[in-house]
């Protein structure tokens, strides 16, 4: 969707949807990573139903630190206001997706890297 192409891509972007969906499907796979994440380093974590607690737990002794649970939190609050509809907001623009989209795949990676909590 990002790129505008394929079937579903080119009616995205024609009909004015496609940023708010990215958006979504990009929250939903960072989500997805920190469920990971728990689930490889402590289970019992990712047992937990609130999404938000995962996410304060990154930036503890458990976690991978406090900078990768900063940028996580940005990431994520950055991604829910461009989901939801504001009549006075403007739609995040491809750019500003690509960019956010290239942080969570960073991001994704790094938690993916880190099968130990760091101490």
């Amino acid at each position: 969707m990002l790129r505008g192409a394929g079937a579903l891509g080119t009616a995205a972007v024609t009909v004015g949807w496609w940023p708010r969906a990215c958006a979504c499907l990009i929250r939903l796979a960072l989500e997805g990573g920190i469920d990971a994440y728990w689930r490889r380093v402590k289970p019992t974590v990712a047992a937990c139903r609130q999404g938000r607690a995962k996410q304060l737990m990154l930036g503890g002794r458990l976690g991978p630190g406090v900078g990768v649970a900063r940028r996580v939190a940005f990431a994520w609050a950055t991604l829910s206001a461009a989901a939801h509809h504001h009549c006075y907001e403007l739609a995040p623009t491809a750019a500003e997706l690509r960019r956010l989209h290239t942080e969570v795949s960073v991001l994704l990676t790094e938690l993916d890297r880190r099968t130990e909590p760091k101490r």
